[in-house]
């Protein structure tokens, strides 16, 4: 369904009445901790759907624009419906989220309501220049230690789709592989008089989003809207490849394009040198004098003790210029451990160098309580997309995504 711009108003109402709901109902409150979402998939006639799967997507909303995802695809939290339609979503992060289809773009249904309680929230599709596609779409976050059931989400079959299939220079299929997918969409007329046309004038426009190929490299996707000409670009590791146009009638299905990523060794070997050089060099930032450099690692304990082997520390960031400095130098949607750790119980924060926190950049989850002595200390990272700060303790699920570290040097 579309949405009126005269809708929109209350549409954010709307998000923010759901939003204070799953954020203050003590009745769902239990201990402190991961939150949990279960209940059940019906489609249109109130049948349940199994084998279909849900996920948390973890997102950065800011003034109303949405940054992107708080984490790569492969760490949402998800659950499948079993034969009664009844699915189960736990260790869900406190921060902004969406339910959705998983993969988002390329499930065999899409959701066309949430029902919370004697609350239901219906998706739309708000088109119109200035409002973002993700004001229709339920966006929440729960509090730590919020058990919420008994949700109902109904489901319908989309209308179109396109698949597709990623080979390799050699032939042999992308598989299993996140790629950047833009399905472009553009209406072509005729100008000039119907018996005596002078050409033709198109419009349109492209969609961007992350999905996933099987194990013989096939992507679906099920993300358009009405009768156009459409074409595939993905993007995979620095390489590309693009599709010619096919017109599709609306309700229509198209299987049949093939990319092949001819250049993908090749990018991939240029960006390892670019990888290689850039870890190795310490860019100095000039307000402050001190040496940055990032590097891999497996944990932040392994970035600890290397930088301890340079001379170095994790780094810490003491204001709003130095944050903002290390955003503009560290621009990739990936995390990045940084010098913080949540403090045990009754202890101070301070930075891995021994400085005082005089200055906080928390994400949507804000600070996190002090932790007990059994549980330790919880590191902090740069968040994938905002680069706002965010505690990942060692069950979550954004923890194997962490695979860089900022490292600081005050002499170089």
């Amino acid at each position: 369904m579309r949405l009126s711009r005269a809708s929109i108003f209350y549409i954010g109402m709307f998000i923010a009445i759901i939003a204070l709901t799953l954020l203050f109902s003590a009745d769902s409150l239990t201990q402190k901790g991961k939150s949990s979402l279960s209940g059940r998939v019906v489609d249109t006639d109130g049948n349940p759907v199994a084998g279909l799967t849900l996920a948390v997507k973890p997102v950065e909303i800011n003034m109303g624009q949405e940054i992107g995802p708080l984490a790569p695809l492969s760490s949402w939290q998800r659950g499948t419906t079993d034969a009664d339609g009844r699915f189960s979503i736990t260790n869900i992060d406190p921060v902004s989220s969406r339910l959705v289809m998983f993969p988002e773009h390329g499930s065999r249904f899409e959701i066309v309501s949430v029902q919370i309680k004697d609350l239901t929230f219906r998706y739309y599709e708000v088109d119109g220049i200035g409002f973002p596609p993700w004001l229709g779409q339920l966006t929440f976050a729960l509090e730590p230690g919020t058990s919420l059931e008994d949700v109902v989400v109904k489901v319908k079959p989309p209308d179109m789709r396109i698949r597709g299939r990623v080979l390799l220079k050699d032939r042999t299929p992308l598989a299993n592989a996140q790629i950047s997918l833009t399905i472009r969409e553009r209406q072509r007329s005729h100008k000039g008089f119907f018996l005596f046309p002078s050409g033709w004038s198109a419009s349109g426009g492209h969609s961007r989003f992350t999905a996933w190929t099987d194990a013989q490299g096939y992507f679906v996707t099920y993300h358009l809207r009405d009768t156009a000409e459409y074409s595939v670009v993905v993007k995979y590791d620095g390489a590309s490849a693009k599709s010619r146009w096919v017109h599709l009638e609306k309700g229509e299905q198209y299987d049949k394009f093939v990319l092949r990523l001819n250049d993908l060794e090749k990018h991939r070997k240029n960006r390892s040198k670019r990888e290689k050089a850039r870890q190795a060099i310490w860019t100095v930032n000039p307000e402050n004098d001190h040496a940055y450099r990032r590097i891999q690692c497996d944990s932040w304990e392994d970035a600890k003790a290397e930088a301890e082997a340079e001379g170095a520390y994790l780094v810490a960031i003491n204001d709003a210029t130095e944050q903002k400095w290390l955003e503009a130098l560290y621009p990739e949607k990936v995390f990045f451990w940084i010098g913080l750790r949540v403090p045990k119980k009754e202890a101070s924060w301070q930075w891995d160098s021994g400085e005082p926190l005089t200055y906080v950049n928390w994400g949507t989850a804000g600070r996190p309580d002090n932790t007990t002595s059994s549980v330790g200390e919880i590191p902090i990272a740069l968040i994938f997309a905002s680069k706002r700060w965010m505690a990942i303790d060692s069950e979550s699920r954004l923890r194997p995504a962490v695979k860089y570290a900022i490292l600081e040097k005050e002499r170089y």
